[in-house]
This record gives structure tokens, C-alpha cells and sequence, in this order.
């Protein structure tokens, strides 16, 4: 069963949709649903006044329109799929413990921020800090999987303590700031700054980069784990080449300035045959 959202105009503020999820919709008619209060700027607005209502509410819902204002989208959800047929707002997935989320465009700043389950796949770009943590809190994402077709913006992964996360395109500057453990894969290049403070986690350049000087070369080899990661990247949408899989890529251990157990591994564009 699908419920199917379609934003009726661009709502004239932010719209937070932290209550829209398949878990708390389901089993609600209609008319429930359209009564559900959400905010809109200052204000709290019925579902009903922002969007049609089709079909029954049950493990997927679909989001439809230009959902650019539209924030918080499976926000906390534990199970079910939500499917966005465009661009929305920022926080999408937001501490997510479980379920799918698809965008079909670009995200906002924050998605799939501090999540612990779940995946994530965008087919467009994604804004500020995907995966990161929370101002003042330790750990961002601690689990589950974040795709994104296109590029990430600044500090991707920020705070990440476990999981994956796989960029088609760039990440921005500053990934991986702050990592404990986990891995940020970036098939087009990280941006400058990457992996400052990182204690265990692992950042992945398929472009040449600058490591910066809390980093070390340690070794040129064929990872197994980042192997197996990469197939499940491709499996996930992403266009990973047979090179990436084959060749050769550069370890720089670090940050030195922490434990030092970190790495950034850097496509050698040397395929061993």
C-alpha cells in the first residue's frame, strides 16, 4: 500500500515533516491524515492544507512537488520507505534508525545526519554536513548507509562514528572532520582539510588529492574491505569502474594530532592484472 503526498503550492515557509513517516501514518484513512498538524514557519498547519491526499497509508509514502521548504523528511522513521519525486529540504533521514529513503533530486544540508540505521540514497546533490553530527553532540552517523549520485557538501561525515557513506561526484572540504570510525568514499575527490581530527575512520579519494600533514604514506596496495565496499556502492546505484575495483590505491595513516589510526586512501590509477 502507498500514500502519495503532492504538495498542492510552495508553501510560503519552512514546512518541518518530521511527523510525516510511514510508521505513524499507517493505518490512518484519509481524513486522519489530512488533519495531522505540522509546522510551517511560526505557524501549524493541517497535512490537508499543504498537500493532496491519494491512496492508503501503509510501508510507503510518497512525496511529490517542490519540496525545496520541506524539512525533517523521515526524520527518525524505523522502518518503511518514503520515496521524494524531487528536491526537498534540509535533514532529510535525520537520525534514521531503519528503512529507505530515495530522493529523486537534490537534498539539503544535514541528511541522513546522526543516523543509526537505514539507508539513504539521493540521485542528486546533497548540502552541508550529510552524515555529520549535531553542534555539541560527539558522534554523527553511527550506522546505515548514505548514497549520493551527485556531489556532497562541506564536512560529509563529520562526527561519523560507523557506516558507510558513497559520493558519486565531490565531497567538500572538510570531510570527515572529526571521525571516529566509518567510511567516506568519494568517487570524484575530497575537497581540502579532509580528515582533520580523524581517529579510526576512513576516508576514500578516486581523484588525486593533498593529504594534509597529520597524514603519513604508508603503503600502495589492494584493500579487500574497500573492495567489498565499493561493489556495494555499485550495487547501490553508484557508476564504480572496474579500475576502482582492480587497481591500486595509496594509504596515508593518520591524523597524528589524534590516535593516528585513521587513513585516507587515494586511487593509484595503477590496475594490476
Amino acid at each position: 500500500m502507498t500514500l502519495t503526498l503532492s504538495l498542492r503550492a510552495r508553501p510560503p515557509a519552512r514546512v518541518i515533516a518530521n511527523a510525516l513517516i510511514p510508521e505513524r501514518l499507517h493505518g490512518i484513512d484519509a481524513a486522519g491524515i489530512a488533519a495531522v498538524n505540522v509546522r510551517c514557519g511560526r505557524e501549524t498547519v493541517a497535512v490537508g492544507e499543504l498537500f493532496e491526499i491519494s491512496g492508503t497509508a501503509g510501508e510507503e509514502l510518497v512525496l511529490a512537488g517542490e519540496l525545496g521548504r520541506v524539512e525533517g523528511i523521515g526524520a527518525r522513521m524505523s522502518g518503511g520507505r518514503v520515496v521524494v519525486e524531487g528536491p526537498c529540504g534540509d535533514h532529510v533521514g535525520a537520525r534514521m534508525s531503519g528503512g529507505e529513503i530515495v530522493v529523486r533530486g537534490d537534498a539539503g544540508a544535514w541528511a541522513g545526519a546522526e543516523m543509526s540505521g537505514g539507508l539513504v540514497r539521493i540521485s542528486g546533490d546533497a548540502g552541508a554536513r550529510a552524515g555529520a553530527a549535531y553542534p555539541g553532540a560527539r558522534a554523527g552517523m553511527t550506522g546505515g548507509e548514505i548514497v549520493i549520485s551527485g556531489d556532497a557538501g562541506e564536512e560529509a561525515g563529520a562526527g561519523m562514528r560507523r557506516g558507510l557513506m558513497a559520493v558519486g561526484g565531490r565531497a567538500g572540504s572538510g570531510a570527515g572532520l572529526r571521525m571516529l570510525a566509518g567510511t567516506v568514499i568519494a568517487l570524484g575527490g575530497i575537497g581540502a582539510e579532509a580528515g582533520i581530527g580523524n581517529r579510526r575512520g576512513s576516508l576514500v579519494s578516486g581523484a588525486p588529492i593533498e593529504p594534509l600533514p597529520g597524514y603519513a604514506f604508508a603503503a600502495r596496495y589492494r584493500p579487500p574491505a574497500l573492495r567489498l565496499q565499493l561493489r556495494r556502492a555499485r550495487e547501490l546505484g553508484l557508476d564504480v569502474g572496474g579500475a576502482l575495483l582492480r587497481g591500486r590505491w595509496a594509504r596515508w595513516s593518520g591524523d597524528r594530532t589524534e590516535l593516528g589510526r585513521g587513513e585516507i586512501l587515494i586511487f593509484d590509477d595503477e590496475e594490476v592484472l
